[in-house]
């Protein structure tokens, strides 16, 4: 009984109960399959030009997307594809009914926010000029 309260205190101390480390904010391209890869590089550079506005968050910005450009399919692929590289994301996809507008929101911890503006630098211009926000 005392062996297992030690280990026990041990393990608390040394935070071996704690909630698994996070993930560094750093892409994994090795997630990739060439197929894969090619496929990510090709809907990444479409994405930034269908984006016709940003809205900054507390934790990420949400973009509006022109889906004429890109539809909601590629953006869904592009959310799949992207978590796989960069799983410290948390996507939202939002496309309204009627006017079929369509949202995609890049958010998650902190630090979150700031990498997005260094990794995404074809939105850097639009993400500088976005409306702030006080819901997450």
């Amino acid at each position: 009984m005392t062996s297992r309260f030690v280990v026990s205190i041990f393990a608390i101390a040394t935070g071996c109960l704690c909630q698994p480390a996070d993930t560094p904010f750093a892409c994994n391209l090795k997630a990739f399959t060439p197929a894969q890869r090619a496929r990510h590089r090709d809907l990444s550079r479409r994405l930034p030009p269908a984006v016709v506005a940003a809205e900054e968050r507390s934790n990420g910005y949400a973009l509006s997307v022109d889906p004429r450009r890109l539809s909601v399919a590629e953006v869904a692929e592009w959310m799949d594809l992207e978590r796989k590289c960069c799983p410290f994301f948390d996507f939202t996809l939002d496309l309204q009914g009627e006017s079929g507008a369509l949202r995609l929101v890049l958010a998650g911890r902190d630090g979150v926010k700031q990498f997005i503006r260094m990794e995404f630098a074809e939105l850097r211009e639009k993400l500088e000029g976005a409306k702030k926000l006080s819901v997450p």
